[in-house]
């Protein structure tokens, strides 16, 4: 029986964390895997949890037969709170999406497609309609009050609506995870969302105009305006459609004050107001943060409206995006097309 153990790092940073997820898939073939905890004073953010735990999580299902031990866990009462330790196959602490969630974060949770169906009306609403019925809801738990922290809600409501758009509108999923947290202190909120779809450069890959030889390239390109999956295709809503702009406006909104990082397949990028890094990592699927300085938000929709106006001059630019003017959707918060 092949065994081995793999210390959890202490240090979180990213060049850590990617590489980490490197580290794992030389286990891939093993029978026993023990995780060694080895410090108490790792620090588990919100992405960093959910990364570390799906790619384990893969790694199970991949090989059914690998057994997950834990060392030194008990140490770390928050990520069993969250929902870590059961999610990445350990018998510990609370079942993903158990705990309650409060003011200041939202644990693990595991959202399914057909759970966006809450009642009978629903099947003749469309899907990003049932979205953001779910992200005004977590945009709510963080943000507390609608009314005093009107563009903490605007942001995480908005944002949060595109990046769960993209994963069931794009990478063939029907079951993401999220986690979010918010620091009083600080003043920042952080969100993260994984799934173990097709990865986007093969979501990419299925319009004809977007097919690239490497993850680095088609992780780039889908942070541009104008570039998805589905451009080339008929326009099938009057209200939702897919103009690649989701990705681009969120980006443009974590960056503003905060940063915004991408995972897929054998690439990570990492982008903040002034910088970008690109990382060597391994993920199956798609792993995506945004961390935001809640103090620098502004005006949400003064922001987008800047953004709109650079996306549609940068998507004029870009090769075989099609020209499509972007989707009312993707560049509008809720308030602007729903009275209330």
């Amino acid at each position: 029986m092949a065994s081995a153990s793999i210390k959890i790092p202490e240090r979180m940073d990213l060049t850590t964390l990617f590489g980490f997820a490197q580290e794992v898939d030389y286990y891939a073939m093993h029978d026993r895997l023990q995780l060694e905890f080895t410090s108490s004073n790792t620090f588990f953010a919100p992405f960093s949890m959910l990364f570390i735990a799906c790619k384990l999580k893969s790694l199970r299902n991949s090989n059914p037969d690998l057994k997950i031990t834990c060392a030194g866990h008990e140490l770390h009462a928050y990520p069993a709170h969250m929902g870590f330790f059961k999610l990445l196959g350990v018998d510990h602490g609370r079942d993903v999406g158990e705990a309650w969630g409060s003011e200041n974060y939202l644990p693990i949770t595991e959202l399914r497609k057909d759970q966006l169906y809450e009642n009978p009306l629903d099947q003749y609403q469309e899907i990003p309609d049932l979205i953001q019925r779910t992200a005004d809801r977590l945009a709510l738990v963080i943000s507390r009050d609608r009314r005093a922290n009107g563009d903490m809600y605007d942001v995480l409501s908005y944002s949060v609506r595109e990046v769960m758009r993209n994963v069931f509108e794009h990478s063939g999923a029907t079951t993401l995870y999220y986690c979010a947290q918010f620091w009083p202190r600080s003043n920042k909120v952080e969100f993260a969302v994984a799934d173990f779809g097709m990865g986007i450069r093969q979501g990419l890959g299925t319009n004809p105009n977007f097919r690239f030889a490497t993850d680095k390239q088609a992780i780039e390109y889908s942070l541009l305006p104008g570039v998805s999956g589905k451009t080339h295709l008929p326009r099938t809503s009057n209200t939702w459609f897919n103009s690649g702009y989701g990705l681009y406006m969120t980006n443009r909104l974590a960056r503003n004050g905060g940063n915004f990082v991408l995972a897929s397949g054998t690439t990570a990028i990492h982008l903040s107001r002034k910088t970008k890094n690109n990382y060597r990592t391994s993920f199956p699927g798609t792993a995506l943060r945004f961390n935001m300085d809640v103090n620098e938000i502004g005006n949400v929709q003064k922001r987008l409206a800047e953004f709109r106006a650079d996306a549609a001059e940068i998507a004029r630019s870009i090769a075989g995006s099609g020209n499509r003017p972007p989707s009312a959707m993707s560049l509008l918060l809720r308030r602007d097309y729903m009275p209330g």
